[in-house]
């Protein structure tokens, strides 16, 4: 990868746009820029402002504006990420006194490809979540806002979406964005009965594979905990810095 650790939370940052945009329709404010979801009015994946710019609004104001906004959409804004050139000071004081949770997420980059080389394990099969809609959408459970919008994602031809099989049942699932000549991880999740029988590397292996063939300026991928940053390392991931979000506290 070729991509200096500014330029990879850019890409990052860049990704998470991308993933919003699937789901959203967006309009540019004067203190950030509104996602917002007919569709999906009450998940916070879908519903952000983001770039969020303080400088020319005051934050209590800018805070009742937006508040406004979705609520005149039928939505309920569940992030706010602040813009790469401000200051998280004036955000960070108004979203904890709004009871707004801070969540760091550490930005990582694919700095080894020996992953790619792992032997495919024949007892789990990734497969297209495309051809395999009703096992991805299980591994979201049966009632659930995220996999109801992980099933319009599918609908965009830059993100593929794989599901892992293991005795014919769901087991896990991941996906791969491209994001101009950058791509990412995004999805990874091992339902709780199959952990520990190394699903999360075999699709973290199947999708390197692809990437090998697609060859991007540059992996991104993020971890929210220290258990998570552990596994990408070993997956061959390096830390490259951090973005932050503040999330509504339910």
């Amino acid at each position: 990868m070729t991509y200096e650790a500014n330029e990879i939370v850019t890409a990052y940052r860049r990704s998470e746009r991308s993933l919003v945009e699937q789901v959203s329709q967006w309009e540019s404010l004067d203190y950030g820029v509104a996602y917002w979801s007919a569709a999906h009015p009450a998940l916070a994946e879908a519903n952000q402002l983001r770039d969020v710019w303080l400088a020319d609004v005051a934050a209590d104001e800018a805070f009742a504006r937006a508040e406004d906004f979705f609520a005149q959409r039928g939505a309920r804004c569940g992030k706010w990420t602040a813009a790469s050139s401000q200051s998280e000071g004036p955000v960070l004081d108004l979203m904890t006194s709004k009871g707004w949770q801070r969540v760091e997420t550490q930005v990582m980059s694919l700095a080894r490809w020996n992953l790619a080389e792992v032997a495919v394990d024949p007892a789990i099969r990734i497969l297209p979540a495309r051809a395999m809609r009703k096992a991805h959408r299980a591994t979201f459970g049966e009632s659930s806002a995220e996999g109801d919008a992980a099933v319009d994602r599918l609908n965009d031809s830059n993100l593929d979406e794989f599901v892992a099989m293991v005795d014919g049942v769901a087991a896990g699932r991941i996906g791969y964005l491209s994001v101009g000549d950058t791509a990412r991880i995004t999805n990874v999740f091992v339902l709780p009965a199959f952990r520990g029988r190394r699903v999360g590397m075999q699709l973290i292996a199947h999708v390197l594979r692809l990437a090998k063939r697609l060859l991007p300026k540059a992996l991104v991928t993020g971890a929210e905990s220290a258990a998570d940053q552990v596994f990408l390392n070993r997956c061959g991931f390096d830390a490259a810095g951090t973005t932050v979000e503040f999330r509504r506290s339910e």
